[in-house]
């Protein structure tokens, strides 16, 4: 009986103890005043892996400002790279989400003319810090990204006016160029000499160099470039150009000269190993893929590498291995007579979908991730300690599993927010990636405004000929473009004629009046 009553006069002090901490503590009164069964609950799609530990933490963290601050939740699904025009799709028609990324790797425009995104126009009055912050950029910082005069996403804020069109290119080992004795790697020619000297090294003689079907988008840009100007994207639309001397005129890129001399290298490449002869059922980004092969040292270089990616992803992840190799970068597009500025970056946008049933907290969360270093840190980086640290107060991944590298949520970086990047390596910095920025830089500010930037075109009421047109390019183009074909001139002839059978010339009739009528409102 003595030790029974004992037991409970402690159970008794602790209870008042902890009623009485309770009353004392300021923070939990401002917690507990927020009706918990009524927090909103946001869902977001991003891109990229997963990290394998520290997601948990990364949420209780969120929770802790997203609950008390704005009365939400927000959770991620990541998509892989590789797959994700289809699953970003697949995302905006299911209604399950409240922010889609997007950009030059989505159906962006087509998405935005069908109205699958809420026009933020409406709701920056709600925002104002976040209209602020654009206004860094300058005044039409937020404008120069609208279509048809609605605001479907708030852009990924860089400081570079290093535009998309010229970022992309051929990262190779530039320690191998200068053992094999080659030409500096500037244009076409060098990049095949490249190639071809890389297959004779015994090390890559088994290995395809190769290993991205979007290859036929770089051979387009080195061998078109200065000929044509996208629509849209190359890979958002791959069915027509414009030429530079008649920009309002849809051509069919598909019946013009260069695109058979594209098929004829892709041709040429694959029947001598340099193409994996597996490319046809390879997704359309295989940049992970690219990269772990490198790593490897199984392959010495990769096509369609973005420069963004080769310094943010490639480089510090290659020197964490092989600290002797260097690196070089040759853009596809960046020397072209034919280069273009955009009144938009060219970059990456997150949308709202129109489904979204909180778009008004949707985006009150976006200004926080642009204007408040707590939400940026974790949002982009993650948790500190986990998925990434800081030296000097710039970022430093020493001592960090690569499983838990976080990749960001894709299209919210912020040059004004981010910490510094320690440079993996200052020959890759001082050599090739710095004097790309300031090349773009200076493009950016001389070279003419695209004759039909910020053309887009709502086509929806063909939609069921673009959907055939697409199932002819999947069964009669992929083979070409990734060379499986005996005959290129009778695979492409009948491939155009499966075209026209899909109602091409009624699509282009619609472009062509779409352009007419965009035209007529720069007079």
């Amino acid at each position: 009986m003595k030790r029974s009553k004992s037991w409970g006069i402690i159970i008794l002090i602790f209870i008042c103890c902890f009623m009485n901490g309770c009353k004392q503590n300021g923070g939990n009164e401002e917690t507990n005043s927020v009706d918990y069964e009524n927090v909103i609950k946001l869902k977001a799609i991003t891109i990229g892996k997963e990290p394998k530990e520290g997601m948990d933490e990364l949420y209780k963290q969120l929770d802790a400002l997203t609950i008390p601050e704005l009365n939400c939740t927000l959770r991620f699904e990541f998509i892989p790279w590789g797959d994700e025009k289809k699953q970003i799709n697949i995302a905006v028609n299911s209604g399950e989400y409240d922010f889609i990324p997007g950009g030059v790797f989505s159906d962006y425009q087509s998405l935005t003319v069908r109205n699958a995104f809420i026009d933020l126009n409406q709701y920056l009055d709600i925002v104002p810090d976040l209209v602020n912050h654009y206004l860094q950029k300058g005044e039409n910082a937020l404008k120069n990204y609208e279509i048809n005069g609605g605001l479907y996403g708030i852009p990924q804020l860089g400081f570079s006016g290093l535009y998309t069109d010229i970022t992309e290119g051929f990262f190779y080992r530039e320690d191998l160029r200068k053992e094999w004795g080659l030409e500096p790697v500037t244009d076409l020619e060098t990049m095949e000499a490249y190639l071809y000297r890389a297959k004779q090294d015994e090390r890559y003689a088994d290995e395809a160099l190769i290993t991205d079907n979007r290859i036929w988008t770089g051979l387009w840009s080195m061998i078109a470039g200065d000929n044509y100007i996208e629509i849209s994207t190359i890979l958002e639309n791959p069915f027509f150009v414009v030429s530079v001397e008649n920009p309002y005129v849809p051509v069919s890129r598909m019946e013009t000269p260069e695109f058979k001399e594209v098929l004829r290298y892709i041709k040429k490449w694959y029947d001598d190993g340099i193409i994996d002869p597996n490319l046809l059922v390879y997704s359309d980004n295989e940049g992970s893929l690219g990269l772990e092969l490198m790593k490897k040292d199984r392959k010495p270089c990769e096509t369609n590498a973005p420069i963004w990616s080769c310094n943010k992803n490639f480089i510090p992840k290659l020197y964490e291995t092989n600290p002797d190799w260097e690196f070089g970068f040759f853009s596809y597009m960046i020397d072209k007579e034919a280069v273009y500025a955009t009144t938009g970056e060219g970059g990456s946008v997150i949308s709202i979908p129109s489904k979204s049933e909180h778009p008004d907290t949707a985006i009150r969360l976006l200004e926080k991730v642009h204007t408040d270093s707590r939400y940026y840190n974790l949002l982009v980086y993650g948790v500190e300690g986990i998925h990434y640290n800081t030296k000097d107060n710039a970022l430093n991944y020493d001592g960090i599993k690569e499983t838990n590298r976080y990749p960001g949520w894709t299209a919210a970086s912020d040059d004004y927010m981010q910490f510094s990047l320690e440079a993996p390596n200052k020959v890759w910095t001082e050599q090739v990636y710095d004097p790309m920025i300031e090349k773009g830089d200076r493009l950016a500010k001389e070279v003419p405004y695209c004759p039909i930037d910020r053309f887009s075109f709502d086509l929806s009421s063909v939609d069921s000929i673009l959907n055939k047109m697409n199932e002819v390019k999947e069964k009669y183009f992929q083979p070409l473009l990734c060379g499986n074909t005996d005959n290129i001139d009778v695979d492409l002839n009948d491939a155009i004629s499966k075209l026209n059978d899909a109602g091409i010339n009624i699509y282009m009739e619609r472009i062509e009046q779409a352009l007419q009528e965009y035209k007529n409102t720069l007079k």
